[in-house]
């Protein structure tokens, strides 16, 4: 459900934002990572990175995406457009909820992990 008196261009603005940070800290870690690691690890280190970044995001996109539709999530923006449905699917807001409360919970872990880095 869009608020009216959110003007559109706010998406792009917080979109922006986030990619922002995601971009700096992707780049964070893997500086990081090699400056801990020891010459004869970084390969494997890295290595290993990279699959847990593209399996986590490969998981989370699938479990995600799962619960979405069988919440009915699809036929939200649907019913939103007068889209005649051909199946039984009712159009469910909730399913946004499923999807971005998991999503905020892993951010929030995420965010504790860090808080855990000390400086030398």
């Amino acid at each position: 459900m869009l608020i009216e008196s959110v003007p559109v261009w706010t998406l792009a603005v917080v979109w922006g934002v986030g990619c922002f940070g995601m971009g700096m800290v992707i780049a964070s870690t893997s500086v990081l990572l090699l400056k801990l690691s020891a010459p004869q690890e970084a390969g494997a280190n890295s290595a290993a990175l990279q699959i847990s970044d593209g399996l986590s995001n490969a998981l989370l996109l699938a479990a995600g995406g799962a619960a979405f539709a069988a919440l009915g999530g699809g036929s939200v923006g649907a019913a939103a457009h007068g889209a005649v449905g051909s199946g039984t699917a009712t159009a469910h807001p909730g399913a946004f909820t499923v999807v971005f409360l998991p999503m905020a919970a892993v951010a929030l872990v995420g965010v504790w992990v860090a808080s855990r880095v000390q400086p030398r």
